[in-house]
């Protein structure tokens, strides 16, 4: 009965993810493709390297960004890190680019709210600064997520998350965006790696508007 109940999930949650991927290029227009590569960890702290790549093809925006993070667990239900990003931003319609650079702070509590569920919360500072420009343009991310890990994974499917996040420019003092991830899958794709797969809400305060683009991106994570 239990596994009837989670391979009908499954394939729910599968035809939707498909249904949307299928969907979104029709409408607009964002990949994202990410990956952390991990290459040290102990009980309680651990180090890694992510990389990100964001193209955004009705705008002609390509984003690249490298950056070192680290974490360590403050309390049992508390996480502290950092990173330091470096970002290479483009039009590649102007060819116009320029480099950001972002030293981050995180606090980030996370909840089991049963064996499998779990509530986790990522509160992040980023100070950055856009080449030949003022160390001024601050932001505050906070993002919210639910994540059910399967108590048996269904072939490679382990877990499905969804995840709200909120970003405020703060010298402006305003919200600039809003990133919504209504489904994301996440696959066991070797001893040492996991993919995830996700459907992301986009929305950009431009001026007094908000501008929404569908967004599919992908998450590889591989440890060492």
């Amino acid at each position: 009965m239990v596994c009837s109940l989670a391979k009908s999930i499954f394939v729910r949650c599968f035809l939707i993810l498909l249904t949307l991927c299928l969907v979104t290029p029709a409408r607009a227009d964002e990949w994202w493709a990410w990956s952390a590569l991990e290459y040290w960890r102990n009980d309680t702290s651990k180090v890694w390297l992510f990389l990100g790549n964001r193209l955004d093809a009705d705008d002609g925006a390509y984003v690249q960004i490298v950056s070192p993070r680290f974490k360590h667990a403050l309390l049992p239900w508390l996480d502290g890190g950092i990173g330091l990003s470096l970002l290479s931003i483009e039009n590649t319609r102007t060819q116009d680019r320029f480099t950001q650079f972002r030293p981050e702070l995180e606090l980030n509590p996370h909840f089991d709210l049963t064996p499998h569920l779990a509530i986790e919360f990522r509160n992040r500072m980023e100070w950055r600064w856009n080449e030949e420009e003022a160390l001024t343009t601050h932001r505050l991310r906070n993002r919210i997520q639910l994540a059910w890990s399967l108590p048996r994974p269904l072939g490679p499917l382990t877990r499905v998350f969804a995840n709200n996040e909120c970003l405020t420019d703060l010298h402006r003092s305003q919200r600039s965006e809003n990133r919504l991830i209504p489904l994301g899958l996440t696959f066991k794709t070797g001893s040492h790696a996991d993919l995830d797969v996700f459907y992301m809400i986009l929305s950009s305060r431009v001026n007094a508007l908000w501008q929404h683009e569908s967004v599919i991106g992908t998450y590889l994570r591989l440890s060492f």
